[in-house]
């Protein structure tokens, strides 16, 4: 399996979605991200609550009666015959992280990446089967993974069993 790519100067690793867990207190959500490199460590990305429900939905663990926006994203890109290749998110600047779409074009084979936000780009990717890499350099932001076993822990479920 291939763990590594590289983009320019960046080398990416490739990343699981750990969990995402909702903050009520907070008004926030927050996506864990791990590699096979990182051990017991985990990127933190703080992320708007809707944005937790819609990745929850693509993974199957809530249900909504209409469609989400990352939804009709799925739908437009299938219909205009576009595959997802890849997300990748990054770097932080300023405190805000930033994530790349790549995409190809089915029809000519042109392919090109579109800026996104991390939430909206793991949204997709979860929803389209799409490898997620993260940047090597972002090791620099991780955090024991143990900070979030108590806060999983007192807001309950968990779709990863061993966080």
């Amino acid at each position: 399996m291939v763990r590594e790519e590289s983009s320019g100067n960046s080398k990416y690793l490739k990343a699981d979605l750990l969990d995402v867990i909702e903050i009520p207190e907070e008004g926030v959500a927050v996506m864990l991200f791990t590699t096979e490199e990182w051990e017991d460590r985990v990127l933190p990305i703080r992320i708007d609550v809707t944005a937790s429900f819609s990745i929850k939905k693509a993974l199957g663990l809530v249900t909504f009666h209409r469609p989400l926006t990352h939804d009709l994203l799925v739908d437009l890109i299938n219909r205009l015959d576009v595959t997802i290749e890849k997300v990748t998110i990054d770097a932080m600047i300023d405190g805000v992280y930033l994530a790349t779409i790549f995409v190809k074009d089915n029809r000519t084979n042109e392919t090109f990446q579109l800026d996104a936000r991390p939430s909206d780009a793991t949204a997709i990717a979860v929803r389209l089967g799409a490898p997620i890499y993260v940047a090597e350099h972002l090791v620099a932001y991780t955090e024991p993974l143990e900070n979030y076993r108590e806060l999983r822990a007192r807001y309950g479920f968990s779709f990863n069993k061993n966080l």
